[in-house]
């Protein structure tokens, strides 16, 4: 905790002398809903799980918390806390900086207990439909870099008025210390993942909105001995269904 706390006065710092973003009301958004696998980046942490958060966002500053608890006491839960800025470059493009701490209270054995990052992201304007975007991160604890490229776009489904979201996303990580809390010698790997996303928000109510997805992943290159730990190799596809409250 003392370096994310670091890492959060680095980022802060950097972020102090930049561009404020003007005429953005303060948002809150609460989260809470179902996924049938708790995915992060290709890998299976857990199986169905009960998912929620929270987030405040302001003139371009955003925080907020992520919890996702598994229905199986014997799988890891998962607790993430963030804080990011954004602020337009261009006229087209809009850079992102963010830290995390990633914190797993139920982790056993030799699994990865916390870790903190740093990450950048540049999205640019919608370009015929598309809204490309590039991903940069280091985690300073499995000292790990990922780098991911997405696409997104948005179909009208005016018949049931809601869109239809879309998110194509290919990436890369590589790390040296994947399990710093195992034993044994340093766990160093690197593999690829893609995958993509189709979600439904319906707006039920001023301030409430379900939210209905179905994603798919795979990975490539990835070792099992030497990488990440998951609980299952190969493709996954699963559904999440929840309700997202904004005040």
């Amino acid at each position: 905790m003392r370096r994310f706390l670091n890492v959060i006065g680095v980022f802060f710092a950097l972020t102090g002398g930049m561009p404020a973003q003007g005429g953005e009301e303060p948002v809150v958004r609460a989260d809470f809903g179902f996924a049938s696998r708790q995915v992060f980046r290709g890998l299976v942490r857990a199986g169905p799980s009960a998912q929620g958060g929270a987030e405040f966002a302001a003139r371009g500053f955003r925080a907020g918390v992520w919890g996702s608890l598994p229905f199986d006491s014997g799988e890891t839960g998962e607790l993430d806390f963030s804080a990011a800025y954004a602020w337009p470059a261009t006229d087209r493009l809009t850079l992102e900086a963010s830290a995390n701490f990633y914190d797993f209270p139920t982790a056993q054995g030799g699994a990865t207990r916390q870790s903190q990052a740093v990450g950048l992201t540049a999205t640019w304007a919608s370009m015929a439909g598309f809204t490309p975007s590039l991903f940069l991160q280091r985690d300073f604890r499995l000292e790990a870099t990922t780098v991911q490229a997405a696409v997104a776009s948005g179909v009208a489904l005016p018949k049931f008025g809601a869109f239809l979201e879309l998110n194509l996303f290919a990436g890369w990580t590589e790390g040296s210390n994947w399990r710093p809390d195992g034993p044994g010698p340093r766990r160093r790997d690197g593999y690829g993942y893609f995958g993509g996303e189709a979600r439904v928000p319906y707006r039920i109510g001023p301030h409430s909105t379900v939210v209905a997805g179905l994603h798919f992943t795979d990975t490539a290159g990835r070792s099992i001995a030497n990488g990440p730990m998951s609980l299952r190799q190969g493709s996954s596809i699963w559904a999440t269904l929840g309700v997202s409250l904004d005040f």
